[in-house]
């Protein structure tokens, strides 16, 4: 679970450097963190808090490499990992299917997104160019970490 973030958030970090701008980098990272704290049919409340220390170092972390205002992306990250288990926990164990899996998964890649608009300042002629290349990269993870979560779900039905 542990290696598993810091492996996203490398791979995150990565891109990052790769790409010819940070904003249009999806959150591999926090993309890796719902996934485990989701597909742990347990509910592990310790399990879930250490996510959300992992979640928030990791914040700290692309703040300090990216951002230079520590705490920005860390209160994204948890606000957004805090609002994506509340409508998760909204649901029964029935409605937990792979397409509203996907659609958190896809959701909580916005905040991050919006945020990073705000922070660049970025011009109004750019935004739905940005926006294309940013669901271009996080629809096909969303659908890669669903695809994982679906085999999981299998495993634990049968």
């Amino acid at each position: 679970m542990i290696l598993s973030s810091l492996l996203s958030w490398y791979a995150q970090d990565i891109l990052a450097v790769l790409s010819s701008d940070a904003l249009l980098v999806p959150d591999i990272f926090l993309l890796c963190i719902l996934y485990c704290n989701f597909s742990d049919f347990s509910r592990d409340t310790e399990r879930e808090i250490l996510l959300l220390w992992v979640l928030f170092l990791g914040g700290i972390l692309w703040d300090l490499r990216w951002i230079g205002i520590p705490g920005l992306f860390t209160f994204i990250y948890t606000g957004t990992f805090l609002c994506a288990s509340w409508a998760w926990s909204l649901f029964p164990e029935s409605g937990h299917t792979v397409p509203m899996f996907f659609f958190i998964l896809w959701a909580s890649q916005l905040p991050g997104f919006f945020a990073g608009l705000l922070l660049w300042n970025i011009e109004s002629e750019y935004y739905l160019k940005s926006m294309l290349i940013c669901q271009a990269y996080s629809i096909p993870l969303s659908a890669f970490y669903s695809l994982f979560y679906a085999r999981k779900l299998k495993l634990k039905n049968a």
